[in-house]
């Protein structure tokens, strides 16, 4: 009797400790909360506004030293790494109906700098492998001097919409940023989306955003959830929480909002600065 006690405890013991592995990963996921894109060799976390890549580089054929085996393997792992960051990039949608591709493609000039971009990743990874192969991951920020660089130059918006500033508004609370429920529109992230109203007039854009803000941040992150979204840093402690009525575009990258929610941001002052500043997060289905 005592030894069926005996295994019945570590029977439990044993069960205990399967369920609590079984449930840390999930608890333990870095990526919770985030919105991110995956291709077979790299990624694109659009919260973070930072694309990844890997690479492997396998070792040379009749060496003259293991040590410069180690470095022509390491070294032909980091120019795969950045080859698929490369791929990554171009991947990218600036907006509804164009990608970075487009720009490499067609403007000389665009192209070598986006490749300097990408020369410059920083590598956040390097992995020797028990066959000596190495595995390489590099990361550059989408934000910035990049996005600056593919994301087209427009007249800037200095005031919002004239219909929204008919007579004076008195919202209910003052709101710190924005956030938009795109959810089950099959809307997809870019670097330069626009809201509109339900007229097609722009309620948001890279227009409205002050050229600093531009330059630090991009004009908007992504989420996969409200939760995420509401206490991301971009849009501070009280965001406006509104419902996209519907993706337009070739990509579906814009989103309508309707004219009652454009009213409360274009109507109040103190809203319409926080579309200068770029406090502007959108929630998208995680694919």
């Amino acid at each position: 009797m005592m030894r069926m006690s005996t295994l019945m405890s570590k029977a439990t013991t044993i069960l205990s400790a399967l369920l609590l592995l079984v449930a840390t990963p999930a608890l333990a996921s870095s990526e919770s909360g985030h919105l991110v894109n995956t291709t077979p060799d790299g990624k694109v976390d659009w919260t973070t506004g930072i694309a990844t890549a890997h690479g492997i580089g396998i070792p040379p054929k009749n060496p003259a030293s293991p040590l410069q085996a180690r470095e022509m393997t390491r070294k032909a792992a980091w120019s795969v790494a950045l080859r698929n960051l490369l791929e990554v990039v171009k991947g990218i949608h600036v907006s509804s109906t164009t990608t970075v591709s487009n720009y490499v493609t067609t403007n000389d000039e665009v192209r070598t700098k986006v490749e300097g971009f990408v020369k410059g990743a920083r590598i956040v990874n390097e992995q020797e492998m028990p066959d000596g192969s190495y595995k390489t991951t590099v990361e550059m920020k989408l934000g910035g001097e990049f996005s600056n660089l593919v994301i087209p130059k427009v007249a800037p918006k200095s005031a919002p919409l004239a219909q929204y500033q008919k007579g004076p508004v008195s919202p209910p609370r003052s709101y710190t940023g924005l956030v938009v429920d795109a959810r089950g529109l099959g809307a997809r992230p870019a670097l330069a989306p626009r809201l509109l109203n339900e007229q097609g007039e722009e309620a948001y854009s890279v227009a409205y955003v002050e050229q600093q803000a531009t330059a630090e941040q991009g004009i908007v992150l992504y989420a996969p959830d409200p939760q995420s979204a509401e206490s991301n840093p971009r849009v501070t402690n009280s965001p406006l929480l509104v419902r996209a009525l519907r993706a337009q575009g070739t990509q579906k990258t814009d989103l309508i909002i309707s004219d009652a929610d454009a009213q409360t941001i274009h109507g109040v002052p103190e809203h319409f600065k926080f579309l200068k500043q770029a406090k502007v997060l959108v929630i998208l289905d995680q694919k």
